[in-house]
């Protein structure tokens, strides 16, 4: 589907299991801007397979409903780069099946960056589709991938299909040593100087930001507020009932920046 170049940019991504029907059904019904399939954490292995041969099926579905239909790859030194060429093999040139953002998770380095690019830029001359079609989003979830975040989004030739980052706070706490069980507000106070090392850097070299979710029951519009005061414009979700919450927290949507006059979503 082709947008003209003042079509926003998804504020609210909703990552879900892509080998759950239900979900999948919930999931369009939600309200989401973005659904993401995500095959690295939420679709269990045996899965996968499963969830790749109906993404097609699902992204024609999400497009009808102007919500984009997204991915989240594995490494793809570890399956990732395979899924990719199964998702785009099974659109069979279709762009209205094929994923518009492709995540990558565990971002720390450049090198994987290029190698993300390369390999969309591949599926796309393999399969006749418009240059730039298939954007990527990387996930930065480490200390190590964190601290390098401005050099990691800065525009590169190299990596023209960069659209932004994602911050995954889940396993960033992990990385902090903080458990799932310690306190919230100690968990949110540590994360909050790495929530602003992205956001800065988001806003420095003009990229998507897309923070962390927010796993409990309380005080998401608290939180949102101060996320919003950092310039972030965009949220993960993984729980759906937060989604109507957040249409009205969240600032107005950002406008899709595109090197070229057309954009494909």
């Amino acid at each position: 589907m082709t947008t003209s170049v003042d079509q926003t940019l998804p504020q609210r991504w909703l990552f879900v299991p892509g080998d759950d029907a239900a979900r999948l059904d919930a999931a369009l019904e939600s309200g989401a801007d973005a659904i993401v399939v995500d095959l690295e954490e939420f679709t269990p292995a045996a899965g996968r397979q499963l969830a790749i041969s109906r993404f097609a099926t699902f992204a024609r579905r999400a497009r009808s409903l102007n919500v984009w239909p997204a991915v989240r790859l594995n490494l793809l030194e570890q399956g990732g780069r395979a899924e990719l060429a199964a998702l785009i093999s099974n659109a069979a040139g279709a762009l209205e099946d094929c994923p518009a953002v492709v995540f990558i998770p565990a971002v720390e380095h450049h090198a994987q960056l290029i190698a993300l690019d390369d390999a969309l830029a591949e599926q796309e001359h393999l399969y006749r589709l418009p240059a730039g079609s298939l954007r990527s989003i990387a996930t930065l979830e480490s200390q190590a991938g964190l601290l390098a975040a401005d050099a990691l989004l800065r525009p590169c030739e190299q990596t023209p299909h960069l659209l932004g980052a994602l911050i995954g706070t889940g396993d960033l706490a992990t990385d902090l040593g903080l458990s799932a069980t310690r306190d919230p507000v100690l968990i949110t106070e540590t994360l909050k100087p790495w929530r602003v090392r992205l956001a800065t850097a988001c806003q420095t070299h003009q990229r998507l930001a897309i923070d962390g979710p927010w796993r409990w029951k309380n005080g998401l519009g608290t939180d949102q507020h101060w996320a919003n005061q950092q310039g972030f414009k965009a949220r993960c979700v993984i729980h759906p009932e937060q989604l109507e919450a957040l249409s009205d927290l969240m600032p107005l949507a950002t406008p899709l920046l595109e090197p070229t006059s057309r954009s494909h979503f």
